[in-house]
């Protein structure tokens, strides 16, 4: 077991954690929409675009997230091409009343489309406020509950990644999968994922099993897991959990009860490398996650902090990506004189290019991102497996 104090999860709940990056890049190709409803936008014009961020709690580490996606913002502006926009900020104060506020303001101002807000609960605000206006909203949240046809999805939700690791496991002949999930819902909800990602490429799903979020939870279920998992030859098996909850001890607690790297492979549906320590674990050594291409993000970083003199905050790259896409669809719509937001244009099948990876907008508001496959080496995750460029090959 890991020697620090167990760690129970504190992230924020439906924020999203990917975003673009500069060379945007649009297709004219458009995929399947419900309509074509659009806003009027001259895109030869200076467009007006709305940011929602989580500011104006005198929380520090809100003031911290929204600063950062502010700056960010600024600098997917400053890197547009071909087009013009006047960006303007609104804060939601993290809350579904702030979102619909911020949103109906911005609208009465002349928003044309609207990039935020962050949590969950201020986009479902910011969304009963649009009314018959024709603005969409491209969140900054990954909580899938919220999508919908005026409701885009900018980060990576856990159907990305459950996805990205059935995809690989299976072009390596993986079929027989197992599940480990935290009770609670957003275990439950990476449980899900993973079930319809299972489905959808037609392996099996074995065994699916849980725990409560405590070391004696974990004590108590691994190892009646452990041999469920080892009956019904589960040889991969998805740990939903992270290493800021209970990630550590759920894989060396599985592994020391019978569940063998011989047997069954570990992927992960989080970030493995948000901890060294997590890293370091004998249990993890082979094991797999999904994430997002390291390149371009470590690019994004560097030019940031050498804009703004400070790091960005992990989420700040997203404010970007909805910015560049904005940017891109304006572009585009120079080129072809039609209106920029449509949801043809918001759907189009080839997507945006981004730092995190390709992605596309689906007609029901969720998205698809491509993501790069990384493998625990010796207490370092290495890239094995990069993501497509684009659409119509890994990733997807």
């Amino acid at each position: 077991m890991p020697s620090t104090a167990f760690s129970f999860r504190n992230a924020l709940r439906g924020a999203a954690i990917v975003a673009a990056f500069a060379g945007l890049a649009a297709c004219s190709t458009p995929g399947p929409t419900a309509s074509s409803v659009g806003t009027g936008v001259d895109p030869n014009g200076v467009v007006r675009v709305a940011l929602l961020v989580p500011d104006g709690t005198g929380d520090p580490g809100r003031d911290l997230i929204a600063r950062s996606l502010i700056n960010a913002a600024n600098l997917a502006k400053a890197d547009l091409q071909n087009a013009t926009i006047d960006l303007a900020v609104y804060p939601t104060y993290g809350t579904a009343n702030g979102g619909a506020s911020a949103a109906q303001q911005a609208i009465a101002e002349g928003a044309k489309i609207i990039v935020g807000p962050l949590f969950s609960t201020a986009t479902s605000g910011a969304e009963s406020a649009l009314g018959g206006s024709g603005v969409n909203i491209l969140s900054m949240s990954n909580n899938p509950a919220v999508a919908s046809p005026n409701v885009y999805l900018l980060g990576v939700t856990f159907q990305n990644t459950a996805n990205r690791l059935v995809a690989y496991g299976m072009s390596r002949g993986l079929r027989n999968y197992g599940v480990v999930y935290p009770v609670g819902l957003e275990g439950e909800t990476a449980r899900d994922a993973v079930a319809a990602a299972v489905n959808n490429r037609g392996a099996s799903l074995v065994a699916s099993e849980s725990y409560n979020l405590s070391v004696e939870g974990i004590q108590s279920a691994a190892g009646t897991a452990a041999a469920s998992l080892n009956a019904r030859g589960a040889n991969a098996v998805i740990l939903t959990d992270g290493p800021t909850g209970g990630l550590g001890y759920i894989s060396e607690a599985l592994r020391s009860n019978g569940l063998s790297a011989s047997q069954a492979q570990f992927m992960g549906i989080q970030r493995w490398d948000a901890s060294a320590e997590a890293l370091a674990l004998g249990s993890l050594q082979g094991g797999v996650f999904a994430a997002p291409d390291p390149g371009p993000l470590l690019q994004f970083e560097g030019r940031y902090q050498n804009t703004y003199g400070e790091r960005p905050h992990e989420l700040a790259a997203v404010a970007y990506d909805g910015v560049a896409a904005v940017g891109a669809l304006i572009a585009g719509a120079r080129a072809d004189g039609s209106d920029p937001f449509t949801d043809a244009k918001l759907t189009q099948s080839a997507g945006f290019a981004g730092v995190n990876g390709a992605f596309r907008f689906n007609p029901n508001g969720t998205s698809q991102r491509n993501l790069a496959i990384y493998e625990v080496q010796g207490g370092q995750a290495v890239v094995t497996e990069r993501a497509a460029g684009s659409f119509g090959g890994l990733g997807n």
